[in-house]
């Protein structure tokens, strides 16, 4: 149990009726059908339903108390419910959740990542910097949470090994800060969202930087517009201390005219910055290398992670660190001993005698997906052919997907148009939409279901292929419209490998 004045801090109380309340609260519940005997009813307006219409719902399954924006007609009719108006109930389950678990926000560092593509990669290389500096660190963001060294998962399916949100929601947020600060986390790194912005789920907390990585086409089927979604984004940095922002990228010199705190720049492309790259080498499988430039210091960056984009990444999380004070040493001993980030450009370590390679990327917007392929036809052999398997995601901004098969097919030299968590829609239809942007004359080709793309492009490669399998990354399940299925590329890939060595066999 919890008492109501300390929950309600914060909350902005519009009203309420609590003559007889007793100010013990129970569990804070956002979903009527999880409520029990003593608990608080927090009405959520969603999408597609709102909580004020469950009222009636929480109050049958034992609720005490309820948090909401306005009276209902059944509030009205039964003055005997305790209630509490506030302006934004969204707003308010993020502070009465943060006091719930003893405001944990009070107890460690934060610092946010915010931009499109980039969040994960920079969170990884941050976390390796910082223990290498000696803090014990904490990650919350897409792949998993990591407290310490402890992986943490906040699934919503027994299907899945993964995250269910890039930033989870308050009633997991926060009970989640509040096991890495018992355990003696001192820094935390997050992922922030444009959702998790947009609804208020990181306002208790004060981030000492706020770090923007850039913006291209993404969650239109959310916000609307490309206008919606920079704002959502720049909310983070009313949350902030100082931000870190990234000038190679046009919503980043925009929003350096439009903060009110301090802020210093990055850039991986030479441009005058705080921090920048120079001499870039990306042109190997085995990593990257540059020199990192800090005012009037300069030292060399290498990271075993392939990519052109590792290099504005890595800069990123070496601007943060020099931020801290954090020497140039210790970056630069972090970045180069980094391990894999899951599903980000991925080399799948293939058995000996293999004639081609596969990586396995996340890129699942048009801007990320031209970035790795091109990074991809820089790692190409000559005599090979750079082939991509990806997908659109279902229930999920249609614009891009036509743009997606355009990259796709102008840059590969043969494209695999496949499924890839068609939740509620017909993936054929979606595979339509992808191939309204394919290149005349391109080679492309349809396999609906993912693992037979996957084995496809295996079974028939040709001596130095480059595949790369686009979309998925981390995930280890695909969703359709039964629902969320355990899906694992890397053992298809072995499997397939298995099955090709086998038939070659005397």
């Amino acid at each position: 149990m919890a008492n109501l004045l300390y929950l309600t801090r914060n909350v902005g109380i519009t009203g309420t009726n609590l003559e007889n309340f007793d100010m013990e609260c129970g569990m804070l519940r956002t979903n009527s059908l999880e409520c029990t005997g003593g608990d608080t009813f927090i009405c959520i307006a969603g999408g597609k339903v709102d909580g004020h219409d469950f009222i009636c719902t929480a109050v049958d399954h034992g609720a005490s108390l309820i948090v909401c924006e306005r009276v209902t007609p059944y509030l009205a009719a039964h003055p005997e419910i305790p209630y509490i108006t506030v302006d934004n109930t969204r707003l308010a389950c993020a502070h009465m959740w943060n006091e719930y678990c003893g405001r944990p926000t009070e107890r460690m560092i934060f610092a946010a990542v915010t931009g499109t593509n980039g969040k994960t990669s920079t969170t990884y290389f941050l976390r390796e910097i910082f223990k290498r500096a000696g803090y014990m660190t904490g990650v919350i963001g897409t792949v998993r949470c990591l407290v310490g060294d402890e992986p943490v998962i906040l699934s919503d399916s027994a299907e899945s090994n993964v995250n269910s949100m890039t930033t989870p929601a308050p009633e997991k947020l926060y009970p989640m800060l509040a096991r890495m600060a018992d355990a003696g986390v001192e820094v935390v790194f997050m992922e922030a969202s444009s959702h998790s912005l947009s609804q208020y789920r990181l306002d208790p907390i004060r981030f000492a930087v706020g770090i923007f990585t850039g913006l291209t086409q993404d969650h239109l089927d959310y916000h609307g517009d490309m206008e919606s979604y920079y704002l959502a984004k720049k909310r983070l940095f009313e949350l902030c201390g100082t931000a870190l922002i990234n000038v190679d990228d046009r919503f980043g010199q925009r929003l350096l005219g439009e903060l009110d705190i301090p802020y210093v720049t990055y850039s991986a492309e030479g441009a005058q910055a705080h921090y920048y790259a120079s001499g870039a080498a990306t042109e190997s499988a085995d990593g990257i290398s540059y020199t990192f430039h800090d005012k009037n210091e300069y030292c060399t960056v290498s990271c075993p992670i392939a990519g052109a984009f590792c290099v504005s990444n890595t800069l990123a999380a070496a601007g943060t660190a020099r931020l801290f004070a954090i020497k140039s040493d210790v970056i630069r001993e972090a970045l180069a001993g980094c391990p894999q980030v899951p599903g980000r450009m991925e080399r799948v370590a293939l058995y000996d005698g293999c004639d081609f390679e596969i990586f396995i990327d996340y890129a699942h917007t048009p801007d990320a997906l031209e970035n790795v392929l091109r990074c991809m036809l820089a790692l190409k052999k000559p005599r090979g052919r750079l082939v991509v398997v990806f997908g659109c995601g279902g229930d999920r901004d249609r614009s891009k997907r036509p743009i997606m098969g355009r990259v796709a097919t102008t840059m590969a030299n043969l494209t695999v148009i496949t499924g890839d968590n068609s939740r509620t829609e017909n993936p054929r239809a979606i595979i339509c939409d992808i191939l309204r942007g394919a290149a005349d004359g391109a080679e492309c080709k349809v396999i609906e279901k993912r693992e037979k793309a996957i084995e496809h492009v295996i079974l028939n490669h040709r001596p130095g292929d480059l595949i790369l399998l686009a979309g998925k990354g981390h995930e280890d399940y695909l969703i359709d419209a039964d629902g969320k299925h355990p899906f694992s590329e890397s053992e298809i890939i072995h499997r397939t490998i298995r099955r090709m060595q086998d038939s070659q066999m005397p």
